[in-house]
């Protein structure tokens, strides 16, 4: 018999999970192997075009990962942008001196 206690730790890997807002898309069920980082994805994902402006809602949004940088490749149905948004935790910035 499965331990269903053992596969919802081992789900959990990110760590406690916030509320999440309304899906229209079908998570998987609480403890599955993906659904930590779907539900990740869910909250995680760009919600307004970089080009735009507008709501992403109609436009379409991948992610992949490369290293510890989570990517999501963008499409907006407003403006047609195509691009990448990249997730990261630290960020080093050179500026040009003035």
């Amino acid at each position: 018999m499965r331990d269903l206690d053992q596969e919802a730790r081992r789900a959990a890997h990110h760590g406690p999970m916030p509320e999440l807002p309304p899906d229209p898309h079908r998570l998987p069920p609480p403890g599955d192997w993906f659904a930590s980082d779907a539900a990740h994805h869910l909250l995680d994902r760009p919600k307004f075009c970089p080009g735009c402006g507008s709501s992403l809602e109609r436009g379409l949004i991948s992610e992949w990962w490369s290293g510890e940088e989570r990517i999501f490749l963008t499409w907006c149905a407003e403006c047609r942008w195509t691009g990448n948004v990249v997730l990261f935790r630290r960020a080093v910035i050179e500026e040009a001196e003035h």
